[in-house]
């Protein structure tokens, strides 16, 4: 249940999850300590915290539900008995009532005209997902210059399970921080979620945390963004990412938009759940409308766990505080 505890903070659980936390947490005074501990480390975040998108088309639903009520045809009522002449004041009445129906024609008129304008405005308003899109891609892509000279001075990608007990997924950032290669432009906020934000962390930092600040601090340190855990071989030996080349490195991903929490098989938060950009090993990005590659899911493994996968070709990029 933990590893519920981001999302859980940022309102991103279905009401059924949700519950189950709230349950947990009552049960378990420990996992209060630690949700605090997540709640304090995700509270600068919520400094240039944005409000959430609407609804898709929510303004042009609304606006025909109003058309529909204000100009829908009346129901014939019988006709009324001659009514004899009237004086004039009474006459103004039925001047009155004309004008009534004049201003509900007009009104109809607008409703509509707006209903189109905004219409227009979202389709020009639209390209801005699809650039959020566009910005997190080359952000990926700066995480690749890293990555990149990375194993060119070690002859691999960074393995996180080698720095137990700091192997979890995230420690990736501080890895390359360390090493001097992270671009100073990275953001470990997709693009999509925010402002940039930067970890300025490194290993040796890292492993001078107490156990409670690693605890705190883990499932921020790649933030929004989800990298290899490796794989084992059929003898149970790990390898690293893209350690055991049975896969062309151009289908192999090694990072990824983050996924949300073991066991919500949706696609990532960072672009509304409509998609997710993948890095691949290759150093080329694409934005996938689902989760599964082939017939691989990217974000567990074939025992539906989020964990190494169970051979070269069984790919898992786990979000920050997830282990091999």
């Amino acid at each position: 249940m933990e590893t519920y505890f981001v999302e859980y903070l940022l309102g991103a659980l279905d009401e059924r999850t949700r519950s189950q936390v709230d349950a947990y947490l009552a049960k378990n005074p420990e996992a209060r300590e630690k949700l605090a501990l997540v709640k304090e480390a995700l509270a600068p975040l919520a400094a240039d915290q944005e409000a959430p998108a609407p609804p898709p088309q929510l303004a042009e639903r609304t606006l025909a539900k109003i058309a529909a009520h204000v100009c829908a045809p009346k129901p014939p009522v019988d006709p009324l008995p001659q009514a004899p002449p009237v004086s004039p004041a009474t006459a103004s009445f039925g001047r009155s009532w004309w004008r009534r129906v004049d201003v509900l024609v007009a009104a109809c008129l607008l409703i509509t005209i707006a209903g189109i304008g905004l219409i227009v405005l979202g389709r020009l308003r639209g390209p801005s997902s699809a650039a959020m899109i566009v910005e997190c891609r080359n952000n990926l892509r700066q995480f690749y210059v890293a990555l990149q000279k990375y194993r060119e001075q070690h002859g691999q990608f960074p393995d996180v399970s080698k720095e137990t007990p700091y192997n979890v997924a995230g420690v990736v950032v501080p890895i390359l921080n360390e090493n001097g290669t992270m671009p100073a432009s990275v953001s470990i906020r997709c693009p999509g979620m925010g402002s940039p934000v930067s970890c300025q962390l490194t290993l040796t930092s890292l492993k001078a945390m107490s156990d409670a600040d690693f605890e705190r601090y883990s499932p921020s340190l790649s933030m929004c963004y989800a990298y290899s855990l490796g794989h084992r071989d059929e003898e149970g030996v790990y390898h690293g990412p893209a350690g055991s080349r049975q896969t062309s490195w151009s289908q192999t991903p090694i990072m990824a938009d983050r996924p949300p929490a073991e066991g919500i098989l949706h696609n990532s938060i960072n672009h509304g759940g409509g998609g997710q950009n993948v890095l691949f090993a290759d150093g080329h990005v694409i934005y996938m409308a689902e989760r599964v590659l082939g017939r691989d899911d990217i974000f567990i493994n074939r025992d539906g766990r989020v964990s190494a996968g169970l051979d070269a070709r069984d790919i898992v990029l786990g979000y920050s505080s997830a282990r091999p």
